[in-house]
């Protein structure tokens, strides 16, 4: 089943049953969001397109901290959805339905800021959604995105002795798989795209960013907090604390920051030498290869 029909089915459900801040940026279930981990920066008056935006919440409180947002998502009544909320929640903010992967929609360098939270796992192109986010970026634009981590979405739950532990069978195991999402009374069958943390990098890499961090958010500590902290926790879903004996203990999200750096400056820069010293050309030859060994 594709992720459009499986949202279309759960999410109502989802919805209901998860509760996703409209104060702070989520990046996954249990983990520290953006007034924690501080991976956007300035958002007051930049345009931030959101990718997979899902219900809105994470566009919605851009907006609120003054940022120019745009939502995107594959699903239209989770589309629905984030139009009825930021209308509740006084923000106006566009939303589109439509494809990562294809987003002819926005002009070239029309964004400042992508971000997705949990939505790039979903894709079965993923060079063609970061050459899409590339090109939409401004120069210097600013790339932020999390999915959930290989580890987590290659493994499964085993029992030894009286404890439980995550197994994983083969990390290396690329082949597309099936997997069922159940919500109270709700059913979804979504297709399974495992990547590793060498796919994922690579793959930003090439689409020309480069990587300025790379993630893996403990998540919060559940059992030393009080209801009203876990409140605060921007995602959080009771799967999620009834796992949490094992999700402790590995990294559920991982996170990406990259950087969007247009490839004529290194050309021009190549250019500029010719008219200068030996000293000179030394010297930018060797701020080229540095810059060049960011992205390899």
């Amino acid at each position: 089943m594709s992720a459009k029909k499986g949202w279309n089915i759960i999410s109502k459900s989802y919805q209901e049953e998860t509760r996703i801040s409209l104060e702070d940026v989520h990046y996954g279930p249990i983990s520290p969001g953006e007034s924690e981990l501080k991976l956007l920066g300035k958002v007051k008056d930049k345009d931030v397109l959101e990718i997979g935006c899902g219900g809105g919440q994470n566009a919605i409180v851009l907006a609120k901290w003054g940022a120019k947002p745009m939502g995107l998502d594959i699903s239209e009544k989770q589309i629905k959805y984030a139009r009825k909320l930021a209308k509740k929640e006084g923000v106006k903010v566009p939303f589109y339905v439509g494809n990562m992967e294809d987003l002819t929609v926005f002009q070239n360098e029309r964004f400042d800021v992508v971000l997705s939270s949990c939505a790039i796992g979903y894709v079965e192109n993923l060079k063609k959604t970061f050459q899409e986010v590339f090109r939409v970026l401004r120069r210097n634009g600013l790339f932020v995105f999390c999915v959930v981590h290989p580890i987590a979405n290659r493994g499964r739950a085993i029992r030894y002795g009286k404890r439980r532990y995550w197994g994983i069978g083969n990390y290396f195991d690329r082949r597309r798989r099936i997997w069922t999402w159940k919500t109270s009374g709700k059913v979804a069958k979504f297709y399974g795209y495992h990547r590793t943390i060498q796919d994922y990098f690579n793959s930003v890499v090439t689409a020309g960013f480069v990587v300025e961090k790379i993630l893996e958010p403990e998540p919060y500590p559940l059992t030393k907090m009080s209801e009203t902290e876990r409140k605060r926790i921007p995602y959080i879903h009771k799967d999620y604390v009834k796992e949490y004996e094992i999700w402790r203990r590995i990294p559920f999200i991982i996170l990406f920051k990259a950087r969007k750096r247009p490839k004529s400056r290194a050309v021009k820069t190549i250019h500029d030498s010719n008219t200068t010293s030996s000293h000179s050309l030394q010297k930018k030859t060797y701020y080229i290869v540095k810059a060049r060994c960011m992205v390899l």
